[in-house]
């Protein structure tokens, strides 16, 4: 993030204002298309970060075969845009959804939804691929590695058909638990190494394994060094955020999003008042190395200590060095949460243009 041109764009607007350096995110989409191609994977980029149809268009330019999402709102603004081939990584449970599910499809070349339930995958559109979920860690959804996932598999295929059957995916998101390297590795480790060996498993049964598909920012730099896998999904990578600084999956210079915002009080030396709060600013940690709700650009020494609903209280215990009217930009602990914010971003180029740019995809419909 240019902390001169995010300033600058701000200057004359009230605040709080969400701000994207457009080069810094370039760079972010150019890096991660390398990774996958030196994986020799598909990379198809998780849009729940960016939530926007420019933003899901640049990254199919930068190569991505397609686009994952989490909400059928998602996958209904991407495929508005002409994104063609789509994969919803959340059970669309509810005939509701199935429903919704069933419009979707007709309008899209190729869809896929990943579940955990062969009863669910029965009432899925029959035009609609499946992703069997496998937990390779994180335990949230899926089956657990290995026979468990196969008798599940069996049942599914037995249950929907082998053409149906697209393959596997896994979300690594215990990497986020990391506290160093070589856990955020041993992470990526599990998650492609527990996905490979099942989809090996399944393959010899007799059950065609066409995706093996694994997706976190944080492990998807690692992509690499495991064999097997033949799809990768990050996400907060296009606009970075304190929690992948603190991973050290990105750097501060990587992150693409900030939020703007205005000192409103100095009530002590050690603590100074902004007017952005969990309204635009997201209280969402994921890290535990992370202290605060973000990192102040060009102050190192403030910490985001507590949110409010409009106010985001900053400490230092030798002093802010702040006074009212003062700007700054903090680089959100949660990239996605916090876009889901707000309904435009303030996007500005190298040249100090900037233009403000929807996030259609964002809230709920």
């Amino acid at each position: 993030m240019d902390l001169e041109r995010a300033l600058a764009a701000v200057d004359g607007l009230e605040t709080p204002v969400a701000v994207r350096d457009d080069a810094a995110m370039e760079r972010n989409l150019a890096r991660m298309a390398a990774v996958a191609e030196r994986a020799g994977v598909r990379l198809r980029p998780h849009a729940k970060t960016h939530k926007s149809a420019a933003v899901g268009r640049r990254q199919l330019d930068h190569g991505a075969v397609g686009l994952t999402v989490a909400t059928l709102q998602e996958a209904e603004v991407f495929a508005d845009s002409g994104v063609a081939d789509l994969v919803i990584a959340h059970p669309p449970a509810g005939r509701a959804k199935l429903n919704r599910l069933t419009h979707l499809a007709a309008r899209v070349r190729r869809l896929a939804v990943a579940l955990d339930d062969v009863e669910l995958a029965v009432q899925v559109p029959r035009s609609v691929e499946i992703l069997w979920e496998v937990d390779t860690g994180l335990h949230r959804v899926g089956t657990p590695v290995g026979e468990a996932t196969l008798e599940a598999v069996r049942r599914l295929v037995a249950a929907v058909g082998q053409d149906r059957f697209r393959g596997l995916l896994t979300h690594g998101g215990h990497a986020y638990r990391a506290a160093d390297q070589a856990q955020r590795r041993a992470a990526a480790a599990e998650e492609s190494q527990g996905l490979v060996a099942t989809a090996a498993l399944i393959r010899g049964a007799g059950i065609a394994v066409a995706e093996v598909s694994v997706g976190s920012t944080p492990t998807a730099g690692f992509a690499p060094e495991f064999s097997g896998v033949s799809e990768i999904r990050p996400g907060t990578y296009v606009y970075g955020d304190a929690n992948q600084v603190t991973l050290g999956s990105q750097a501060l210079e990587d992150c693409a999003l900030a939020v703007v915002a205005t000192v409103v009080s100095t009530p002590a030396a050690d603590r100074c008042v902004l007017d952005c709060g969990s309204k635009s600013l997201s209280a969402d940690r994921i890290v535990a190395g992370l202290d605060g709700f973000g990192l102040v650009l060009g102050h190192p020494a403030l910490g985001v200590a507590r949110l409010s609903e409009e106010h985001a209280v900053l400490t230092a215990p030798d002093g802010t060095g702040l006074r009212v009217g003062d700007r700054v930009a903090v680089v959100p602990a949660h990239a996605c949460t916090t876009v889901n914010l707000h309904p435009y971003l303030l996007a500005f180029d190298e040249s100090g243009r900037s233009r403000w740019e929807a996030v259609e995809a964002r809230g709920w419909r």
